[in-house]
């Protein structure tokens, strides 16, 4: 046994593979032990330090691959499980157990966290060299029969069924001591680095070894004077020293100091003594911190995660240019936390065109394969959910439908709002405007349940005939090729991963017939079984190239890694990380079980190593880097705010400043030159903000820069990424509107226009619709009330009074074909249907009541044609079109209203939404009405066709609450005001809206110009991605940003959008009535002139 060490600054790697060159010259073969997380990285980094001809003597493992190369096979009789069988072992004998049998863990006996807490404490007991008899040593005595219980069933099952799980050290310990190892023992070497601990399991398989007169060297970083200090706790090499004395002492082996023989006094040496002084509280060299230290260790603040990483990005860029000798493997970026910047890392190194790897493992739970067997058991399960279904076929792997056919079949089943197996069973018959093609609907709906439904209906079986019927299964819905079919659509790098997860499918079916062999089985459990042992799997990669920057978390680093590092995200929450228990036994109880058990027992109790393991890899990460450490932290991570790691403060006790940095896109500077793409997005971010000037010193440089970003795009067929529409060509403008024809507009589509310019042209243009739902919503709610009142106000050919009309026209809607289906289909929509006639009911006294109106018109159409326009190249003409929902005349007059039935909150006429275009539905109707009975008007009216809600908190009584119910269920509106006097009390009367004829006319007008100026845009095929904002900071939630279209985000793109015009601040903001009618007046007047 050889025990030795080297400072942080040397090479531990290069002097453990020199002592192995040693061992293979006396003819021994040598096995060099590394963790399993860095063993793919050490075996690079020792075959470096490798001559040739000894390469192939040499094999870079770990312990648990020990046992392939000393045991040529196994010889156990029994069949071998791994952890995916253990958990469906633990599954059939939890369900198999009473749940009032487990006083503790009986309502969670089935949950599938639980179920991997139980393995887990299978492992580590193992790994322990403990068994499960040992947990009597656990004081809860609940807790310690449910496991005991168990524990013995899963046991007992194990043992009965002839299987076998041991880990791979258990095997190749017990084949050491049954004599069972084909190899001279003193013919082989370990060489093991990078370890602070060893397990019970692993110090007792070091233990044979070394007996059997295997030659072992064990390898530390450490310095002298650690070895020196007589208090340990709190030194930054505490973990090392501990663990090579305790070795020394057991093996009475010295320990040796490997270290250089001339120190290297380097920046990340100096700050490594700093460090150490002041942890184990002995006198520091004095900080000397010059500026090349500051250049090669510097500390940066940052605002978000996002702007951190980019910075990241122009750093490797700008010296990848600088320095043409320089590649992608010289650089290494370590994360604080992985899940936080893994898709942020992703986007931006993906625009700077850089390559990268993350070294991690990836859960294979939203992989499209156990995506399809979570489908399939929630089918089953829950009978034929809609949404299960449509996941199903959105994987892409059960049958060879087109993503067409897809969409269609979803489209029409969401339409009619169609679940369960009975359902889908039924021919489709029900249609919409004959758009729907049922018969193909039809055969899609065969090919996706026929297979399913066939497989779905078989009942609890043996094992291995659901095995076979699963089989079938895949191959009659051609499953494999499906698979295969995806994984070529993927790049080569994903390729690779697609393999992974088969060999992963494949080997649970595998556990699943051994583990349950001639058992009966539900179709159900297996399913679960399946779609539980997928969704706890994992894949891990290789890099597809080495000129790769790594990825990785900072708690896998080790000293001198790569040339450059960039240490990233080191908040106080993620540096330094406390490892939490998260297993079925507390610290205490561990500690209890190790204080019970023998010398070679011992139990890992994570919180124990915290501030060891936690201040020796803040040592790595200051010696990660051979030429610049970057550390780095974000002041808001993950939208809450955060601060830098302590440690980083200790750093800048030292001397070392904390420099903050931003992304400043007022400016462009040679900084910003990465690639391509990282250019054209800081020329998009340029011009989008909000102050951006002509007349600013940089644009020449800027327009230049463009041009040159442009022409490069251009080669390859990349599209600038901001989002600026295409005008449309001079051809589909023609074909759209004729010039022999106006164009035609109503006031919902200029509404349209004016709420985002891009909404008109996707509902207008490009003429595509809302989904299609076959249920009620406040839209059919609304044309319900409307078709009934409708009705009721029908000119009759004889005399008959309002309730009888109304009682009709609700006798004839209700059997209208189209609100059967509608209001029939479940006892939810029959409710609202009779909460909407009650409101019928209700709302009666407005028509009966109010004596001094007449209707004459319901559901009127007009056209009101407009003036050949100028700007129009006088070829166009604008065609206004609509439908007035009532015409009111008072009686004995020939004065004439427009009633507009409103169903919805907020329709109130407003003048600052009318200046916007946002409201001219009244005015339209007034101009429309004005043209077919001259001057001879008194008013446009809303009618609300709700109920208004009183808060009778404010009332003293219940006569009160009924006078404010009375006041808001009144005609609103505009007026003539020389007509007011005429009208009765079921019409607010507010003088801010009485308007003069001068008033009215002038109102037309500016309505008219409204309509020319949307249709001067939509003649030119120019529409821009603009929703409104009121207030500057955010866009309104009424508007449709169309965001998975057009990818607008406000955050981002808010100079885009329109900002709403509004009046004069010196007016003030408290105008009412008639004064802010004037104000509103003076500014339409202005506008006109214009």
């Amino acid at each position: 046994m050889k025990l030795l060490y080297t400072d942080i600054r040397t090479s531990l790697t290069k002097v453990l593979t020199k002592e192995a060159e040693s061992l293979v010259a006396t003819g021994r073969k040598v096995f060099y032990i590394s963790p399993n997380s860095l063993s793919f990285e050490k075996e690079q980094e020792v075959l470096e330090c490798l001559s040739e001809q000894s390469s192939f003597d040499i094999t870079v493992t770990r312990f648990s691959q020990l046992s392939r190369y000393l045991i040529l096979n196994n010889s156990s009789q029994n069949l071998t499980i791994d952890d995916i069988g253990l958990g469906m072992i633990f599954y059939k004998c939890l369900s198999e157990i009473d749940s009032n049998q487990l006083k503790v863990y009986g309502g969670i006996k089935q949950d599938k966290q639980f179920i991997q807490q139980l393995i887990n404490l299978y492992i580590d007991l193992s790994a322990a060299n403990m068994t499960y008899l040992d947990l009597n040593k656990i004081a809860d005595a609940d807790k310690y029969n449910d496991l005991i219980l168990i524990f013995e069933k899963v046991t007992a099952y194990i043992k009965e069924s002839n299987l076998e799980h041991n880990s791979p050290l258990s095997i190749l310990i017990s084949s050491i001591i049954n004599k069972q190892v084909v190899c001279n023992f003193s013919k082989i070497a370990l060489i093991i680095d990078g370890y602070t601990r060893f397990s019970a399991e692993e110090e007792y398989l070091i233990d044979l070894l070394h007996n059997n007169g295997v030659e072992i060297i064990i390898g530390c970083y450490a310095s002298q004077k650690s070895f020196k200090s007589v208090f340990l706790d709190g030194n930054l090499y505490q973990a090392s020293v501990e663990f090579l004395l305790r070795l020394a002492n057991k093996y009475q082996s010295p320990v040796q100091n490997y270290s250089s023989k001339y120190e290297i006094v380097d920046t990340f040496g100096k700050t490594s003594h700093f460090l150490e002084s002041s942890y184990d509280f002995s006198l520091m060299d004095d900080k000397n911190i010059e500026d090349v230290d500051k250049e090669n260790l510097q500390i940066w603040s940052c605002l978000t995660q996002k702007e951190e990483i980019e910075l990241v990005a122009r750093s490797i860029r700008q010296k990848l240019h600088s320095n043409p000798q320089m590649t992608y493997k010289n650089f290494r970026i370590l994360l604080g936390d992985v899940a936080s910047y893994d898709l942020s890392l992703k986007t931006i190194f993906d625009q700077y065109q850089i390559p990268f790897y993350i070294s991690k493992k990836e859960s294979m739970s939203h992989h499209p394969m156990t995506q399809f067997i979570e489908s399939i058991l929630l089918l089953k399960r829950y009978n034929y959910r809609q949404s299960d279904l449509i996941n199903l076929l959105k994987t892409g792997l059960y049958t060879d439908l087109s993503e067409y056919d897809i969409d269609s079949f979803e489209q029409y089943i969401k339409y009619i709002g169609i679940s369960g197996l009975d359902k889908f069973e039924k021919s489709f018959t029900k249609n919409y405007k004959n758009k729907f093609n049922l018969k193909k609907l039809n055969k899609i709906r065969l090919k996706v349940i026929t297979n399913l439904s066939s497989f779905l209906s078989i009942d609890s079986q043996k094992s291995k005939d659901i095995l076979e019927e699963w089989n079938s299964f895949l191959k009659n819905i051609a499953f494999p090729q499906q698979f295969q079919n995806l994984t070529n659509t993927l790049e080569i790098k994903d390729q690779e991963k697609q393999i992974e997860v088969w060999k992963s499918f494949c080997h649970v079916l595998e556990q699943f017939s051994i583990v349950f062999s001639d058992s009966i089985v539900s179709l159900e459990d297996f399913l679960d079984l399946v779609y539980s042992a997928m969704s706890l799997s994992y894949y891990r990669t290789v890099p597809a190239t080495v000129d790769t920057v790594l990825v990785q978390s900072y708690e896998l680093i080790t000293p001198q890694a790569s040339d450059y590092v960039y240490a990233i995200g080191l908040t106080q929450d993620h540096l330094p990380k406390i490892a939490q228990n998260t297993s079925l036994l507390s610290d205490v109880e561990r500690s209890t079980l190790n204080q019970a058990t023998g010398d070679n027992s011992n139990i890992f109790i994570a919180s124990n190593e915290n501030l060891k393991k936690n201040r020796y890899t803040m040592l790595s990460l200051i010696n990660s880097a051979r030429k610049q450490l970057i550390l780095s932290y974000p002041n808001q991570l993950n939208e809450s705010e955060s601060k830098g790691s302590t440690y980083l403060r200790e750093l800048e006790n030292f001397g070392f400043k904390i420099e903050n940095k931003s992304i400043d896109n007022k400016t462009i500077t040679i900084d910003d030159i990465g690639s391509y793409h990282s250019v054209l997005s800081s020329l998009v971010a340029y011009y989008q903000r909000d102050d951006f000037d002509d007349s600013d010193q940089d644009l020449t440089f800027i327009k230049v820069l463009n041009r040159v970003v442009s022409k490069k795009l251009k080669e390859k067929d990349l599209e600038n990424p901001a989002l600026i529409t295409q005008k449309l060509s001079k051809e589909t403008l023609d074909a759209l509107y004729p010039k022999d024809k106006p164009l035609k507009l109503s006031t919902s589509a200029l509404k349209d226009f004016y709420c985002n310019e891009y909404t008109y042209y996707l509902k207008r243009v490009l003429n595509l619709q809302e989904e299609l739902l076959l249920r009620s919503n406040a839209s059919t709610h609304g044309n319900f009330l409307h078709r009934i009142f409708e009705k009721t106000l029908e000119p009759a050919a004889e005399k008959i009074d309002f309730d009888t009309r109304l009682e009709q026209a609700i006798k004839e809607v209700i059997n209208d074909p189209e609100y059967i289906d509608l209001y029939r289909e479940s006892s939810e929509s029959e409710l609202s249907q009779n909460s909407l006639i009650e409101l019928c009911h209700d709302l009666a006294p407005l028509f009966t009541n109010n004596r001094s109106i007449e209707t004459i018109k319901v559901e009127e159409q007009f056209e009101k044609v407009t003036n050949t326009y100028s700007q129009l190249n006088d070829r166009y003409q604008i065609l206004i079109n609509g439908r007035i929902d009532r015409v009111d005349r008072i009686k004995n007059t020939e004065l004439l209203g427009v009633v507009d039935y409103k169903s919805g909150k907020g329709d109130d006429f407003k003048y600052d939404k009318f200046f916007n275009g946002l409201n001219s539905q009244l005015p339209t109707y007034l101009s429309a009405l004005k043209k077919l009975n001259d001057q001879n008007l008194f008013g446009a009216m809303y009618l609300p066709l709700t109920l208004p809600i009183i808060r009778l908190k404010g009332a003293l009584d219940l006569s009160k609450a009924a006078t404010q119910t009375q006041n808001q269920l009144k005609y609103n509106g505009l007026f003539l005001e020389k007509q007011v006097s005429q009208l009765g009390d079921f019409y607010k009367k507010s003088k801010a809206y009485h308007l003069t004829e001068e008033e009215l006319q002038i109102l037309i007008d500016y309505n008219d110009f409204l309509y020319k100026k949307a249709a001067e845009k939509i003649l030119k095929g120019e529409f821009s991605i603009n929703p409104y904002t009121k207030d500057g900071k955010s866009i309104d939630s009424v508007v449709q940003q169309h965001q998975a279209i057009t990818g607008f985000e406000a955050n981002y793109h808010l100079g885009q959008a329109r900002f709403l015009k509004k009046l004069d601040p010196a007016l003030g903001t408290k105008l009412k009535d008639e004064k802010l009618k004037n104000a509103w007046f003076n500014q339409i007047r202005e506008e006109l002139k214009k």
